[in-house]
Parts: C-alpha cells; sequence; structure tokens
C-alpha cells in the first residue's frame, strides 16, 4: 500500500496583545491631530523611523493601533497593505498615519509626500478613510490634513 504524503496548509493565527501606556488610547474619540501627537509624543524620542497606523470606528474612537514598520535614522519603508493589514482584520472604518522624523524637523520629505498620494489613492477604492497622515519631531508636527493635503474628515 502506497503510503500518501502529508499535505501543508498555512494557517493564520491572529494575536492582539496588550501594552501598557501611560495613558489609556482605546476608545479615546480623535478630534485631531492634537489628540493623537499627545498620544504618541515618545515617538519624537525614537532614534529610528517608526510607522504606526491607528485604526478607528465609525465614531473615531481609537480600536487599536499597530506598529507598522521600523526604519533606519531617516527612513522607512512599507507597503500600503502592510499598512492597512490590521485595519481589514478590526473592521476598521477609518485610520490615521503617523510615523516620526528623528532629527527632529517633521517636514514632509518627497517620499512621505509621494506615500500619502499612495495611501489616498488605496483607501478611496477599498472604502476605508484616510483621516490623517502625522509626522511626528521634537520640533513639532505635521498634519497632512491641516496642510490641505488630505480633505478634512474629522
Amino acid at each position: 500500500m502506497k503510503k500518501e504524503k502529508a499535505k501543508i496548509v498555512r494557517e493564520i493565527v491572529i494575536k492582539y496583545k496588550t501594552r501598557r501606556l501611560d495613558t489609556e488610547i482605546e476608545g479615546e474619540k480623535v478630534t485631531g491631530p492634537e489628540v493623537v501627537v499627545q498620544l504618541f509624543k515618545d515617538l519624537q524620542n525614537e532614534t529610528k523611523e517608526k510607522l504606526i497606523v491607528i485604526n478607528l470606528d465609525n465614531a473615531n474612537k481609537i480600536l487599536c493601533f499597530e506598529l507598522v514598520a521600523i526604519g533606519s535614522a531617516n527612513i522607512c519603508h512599507a507597503r500600503p497593505i502592510e499598512v492597512f493589514r490590521s485595519s481589514f482584520l478590526t473592521s476598521a472604518v477609518s485610520v490615521i498615519v503617523i510615523h516620526n522624523h528623528p532629527s527632529g524637523k517633521p517636514t514632509p520629505s518627497t517620499e512621505d509626500k509621494n506615500f500619502t498620494k499612495d495611501l489616498l489613492k488605496v483607501t478611496e477604492l477599498i472604502g476605508l478613510k484616510l483621516l490623517d497622515h502625522i509626522i511626528i519631531g521634537y520640533e513639532g508636527y505635521y498634519s497632512f490634513t491641516e496642510a490641505g493635503k488630505i480633505p478634512r474628515q474629522f
């Protein structure tokens, strides 16, 4: 009798982990970039660029956030599918993308501007609202929504 070869299939397991923060952010209503900057102000002290997506419900309350990518001192790469992975899993209605500039200067680079345009295209196609892309540095922050680059939806 011929022995059948075992078949292998990948199984995805979704695991949520909790993290203790100084402030409670789950359920926090986001009314503008100032709220996000206050909640994630520690990013200004990071020595590497970090890209985070914040997932929100239909009342703009925070469901969760995900650290999407960690880069180097001056660059961080991620594809839109990686940015919005947790948005699909949590059935988010809208998102805010944030990242830091270790240089301290929150002025967006050409890559930041192009990345934001790509994110806007993708969110329009999939029915997800991109509320803002915020860059945090110790010299302040830059909001693509406040700058008129993303339509205001807060």
